[in-house]
């Protein structure tokens, strides 16, 4: 048994497909069949139940499924171990971030960032806070930054609370919704809204529209504009909206979905040795939510 067969093994599993599989690894289809045939000839059974094209994980391949998953988390730690003894770690670090804090708050922390820790290059990029943890489970970046949507039992993750933030439904001061002293369900759901999307393909409930008639955006920013602009409410983060609720040109929904809490975090790979940029940028991340 190797640790090809065994990645081969787990991205079938998650794909349910050895196409997808294949084309994910991109290496042919036939050798990853036969990777997958090789350790269960070893292990002595069969860890697929196949239908066609179709393939899902037998009672034996579910029992050793999280060991094998555990197996890629240790060699990732050793391989990331090793490359930081060599001295090749850090000299670059890619770094996602959702807009849920102001974006003039990111370029102070990313300059200073810079300045602190001259012997990295940082580079930063713009993502919907949905996709964070993917983006670090499939290593497209090293570390991300915003709020947590999406809590699974991930061993190839670690999630890092930083804070809570605080989550208002808003409109804008002229919206009908404003003037309601109590907004029931069925008039929300018959409001157009603005709604935050993301590409990972999971299903996550905490993302579904609540109304009927919605708009989708990949950016909390864009989600302001058309509530400032636009016959439409939505879910937005306190930090981002706190000076136009104080201009009065936003107003809280008096809904039970009104106001929520959900954590910040800082999402890292299991096994990952903590950049020392990366904890001091917790660290100001940590006091910021803690004015709020």
């Amino acid at each position: 048994m190797n640790l090809s067969q065994v990645e081969a093994f787990c991205l079938v599993a998650d794909t349910g497909s050895v196409s997808e599989a294949a084309r994910q690894l991109d290496c042919n289809r036939t050798k990853l069949s036969m990777a997958i045939k090789a350790l269960e000839k070893e292990l002595n059974t069969e860890l697929f139940v196949r239908s066609g094209n179709n393939v899902t994980l037998s009672e034996a391949g579910k029992a050793i499924y999280k060991d094998c998953e555990n197996l890629l988390v240790t060699s990732a730690r050793i391989k990331q171990t090793c490359a930081q003894a060599s001295g090749e770690f850090n000299a670059e670090v890619w770094i996602a971030r959702d807009d849920s804090l102001p974006d003039e708050f990111w370029q102070d922390l990313a300059h200073t960032l810079n300045n602190r820790f001259p012997a990295t290059s940082f580079n930063m990029v713009l993502a919907s806070s949905g996709d964070l943890a993917n983006l670090v489970e499939t290593g497209q970046v090293d570390y991300a930054f915003g709020v947590d949507y999406e809590r699974t039992d991930d061993p190839r993750i670690n999630y890092q609370p930083l804070g809570k933030i605080r989550l208002m439904s808003v409109c804008k001061q002229a919206h009908p919704l404003s003037k309601l002293r109590r907004v029931s369900d069925e008039v929300l759901r018959n409001s157009m809204q603005a709604v935050m999307v993301y590409l990972n393909e999971k299903d996550n409930p905490e993302l579904q529209p609540f109304s009927l008639r919605y708009i989708g955006f990949s950016s909390f920013d864009y989600m302001l504009n058309t509530i400032l602009t636009e016959e439409a409410w939505g879910v937005l983060p306190e930090p981002l909206i706190h000076h136009h609720l104080r201009a009065q040109e936003l107003s809280v929904i008096k809904h039970t979905y009104g106001l929520t809490q959900e954590d910040y975090c800082m999402f890292t790979a299991a096994g990952m040795t903590e950049h020392p940029g990366m904890t001091w940028l917790a660290d100001k991340l940590n006091e910021y939510l803690f004015d709020f």
